[in-house]
Formats: structure tokens, C-alpha cells, sequence
């Protein structure tokens, strides 16, 4: 008769459990065939910034460096918030809504150990998901834009200027990855945070913002709420001259400088996360 010796358990500290859950989330992230092919689709639309560049050319065969930093950024200025958003959108919401919407709540906490850990390790996960398809879909397209400008003769621009609008896109992304899914945990439904996440940068803070300044002493609190801070994070105004500063100013509805609008949208970002940290801990979900 044989004897199996039993090994002692070893207590399991709060980093290594952390470390874990984002393993159990980027493997459950990974396995979804559905990431693979937005990303490929990401990639695809990436490679054709060079040709919107092309458009933005001027008679002297040159294009300013705002004007790639823009594109590379998928225009913010013309959607109010980068096409990239709609593609993080469905990543940044699922891992939440399949907790507390789909049913799987209960495995999620008993993989990692609590509420808290699965929260914060979706959040390090969607943070670094959401910034590195930001990164990689910045780089595609400065490539595309460079190789498109050396095809048709024009002239290079500044590439070290670009630099900096590609460094605020990432950083933008992945706070944007967070608020998705601080959104699904506050609403308790991946339809209306969608909805709410499409239509309030959109429309919703536009209106919000016009009837701020018509109440005393709230003339410039326009300025100050999340995606005009955001939109002023992307766009560096003072980049471009004469008229198109006019026109880029208007569009982007906030007069704060770069350096502020980022600290501003990082402060919504982190006050927004928080609040979903204490739905997600907090409120029931939905069993199956």
C-alpha cells in the first residue's frame, strides 16, 4: 500500500491573484473568434489612412503633420469620437455583460477570487486591449500614409510630430476601453450602454453643453465635460493656422489646451471606472 504525500497549500498573495485574473481574461478575450475578426478589420481599415491623406493634399504636393496625426486618430474632428471606438465598443463591453448579463458572474469569481480582482484585472486588460489595437492601428497608418506619399511624389511630413497625437490616441482608447465597460456595470445592459456610449459624445454633450451656458456662471462648462475634454486631448488646436484652426476649435467645442483636456478626460475616465468598481461589487447580477 502506497501513501501520497500531500502537499501543504501555499496562500495565493493579491498580486499573484491579480496576475492570474488577467490571465483568465485575456484567454477568455483571445478565445472569441469574434476579436480576431475585428481586429482583422481594424487592420484592413488601417491600411487605407494613406489614401484619406492623399485627399487632404495640397497643389505643393505636401500634407501637414496635424492633418496625418488626425487621420492616423481615424478623424475625430468629423465623428466627434475616433472610428476605432465602434470596434473597441463590442470588446470593451463584453467581458462585464458576460458576467452580469449573460450569468457567468459566479464562475468568474470563484476563478479569481472576488469581485474586486475580476473588476480590476477587466479593467488592466480592456486598458491595454484598447490602447495596443490603438498603437498597433496608429502605426499601420503611418505606414500606409508614408508609403501612399512617397508613391505619389509628395513630400514626407514631420514624423516626430506625430508622435505625441499617436501617444494621446492610445492613451485615449484605452480610458475610452474603460468606460465601456464601467458603463455595462452601471446600466446593467450592453444595449443601453451602447446606445449611451454612441449617442452622448455624438449628440448628448453637445446639447448637455449648450444649455450650460445659458445658467449663470457655467459659460465654460462646456469645456469641461468628458468627451469635449477628450476631443481637445486628440486634436492639438494650435497645430494648425489661419482658418482650419477656426474650423477645427468649433469642432472640437472645448477651449482647454492639450496638457489639461488630458487630465480632464483621465479624471472622468478614472471617477467613472470607480463608480462601476462599486456597481459591479455591490449590486446583483443576474443568475442563471
Amino acid at each position: 500500500m502506497t501513501s501520497t504525500a500531500m502537499t501543504a497549500p501555499r496562500a495565493v498573495t493579491p498580486l499573484d491573484a491579480f496576475g492570474r485574473a488577467c490571465r483568465y481574461e485575456w484567454r477568455h478575450l483571445t478565445a472569441l473568434r469574434s476579436t480576431w475578426i475585428l481586429l482583422a478589420v481594424v487592420a484592413a481599415l488601417s491600411l487605407l489612412t494613406g489614401i484619406t491623406v492623399l485627399l487632404d493634399a495640397d497643389k505643393q504636393q505636401t500634407v501637414s503633420s496635424a492633418v496625418v496625426a488626425d487621420a492616423v486618430a481615424w478623424t475625430p474632428l468629423a465623428t466627434q469620437i475616433p472610428a476605432l471606438c465602434f470596434f473597441v465598443l463590442v470588446l470593451g463591453t463584453g467581458p462585464v455583460s458576460t458576467d452580469l448579463i449573460a450569468g457567468a458572474a459566479r464562475t468568474t469569481w470563484l476563478a479569481v477570487n472576488g469581485r474586486t480582482t475580476a473588476y480590476g484585472a477587466k479593467c488592466a486588460v480592456g486598458f491595454l486591449v484598447g490602447a495596443g489595437v490603438a498603437a498597433i492601428s496608429a502605426l499601420v497608418g503611418a505606414l500606409s500614409c508614408a508609403v501612399m506619399l512617397s508613391a505619389m511624389g509628395h513630400r514626407q511630413p514631420a514624423w516626430g510630430e506625430i508622435l505625441a497625437p499617436s501617444a494621446r490616441f492610445a492613451g485615449w482608447m484605452g480610458c475610452w476601453a474603460l468606460l465601456c465597460l464601467a458603463a455595462v456595470a452601471l446600466l446593467r445592459s450592453r444595449i443601453l450602454a451602447v446606445l449611451l456610449l454612441v449617442l452622448w459624445p455624438l449628440l448628448g454633450e453637445r446639447m448637455a453643453g449648450a444649455l450650460l451656458g445659458y445658467l449663470p456662471g457655467l459659460n465654460g462648462a462646456s469645456d469641461w465635460l468628458p468627451f469635449a475634454a477628450g476631443r481637445a486631448m486628440l486634436t492639438d488646436v494650435t497645430a494648425y493656422s489661419g482658418e482650419d484652426q477656426s474650423f477645427a476649435q468649433a469642432l472640437v467645442g472645448s477651449d482647454l489646451s492639450t496638457p489639461i483636456a488630458t487630465t480632464v478626460f483621465v479624471l472622468w475616465t478614472s471617477v467613472i471606472t470607480a463608480a462601476g468598481l462599486w456597481s459591479y461589487c455591490r449590486r446583483d447580477f443576474k443568475a442563471t
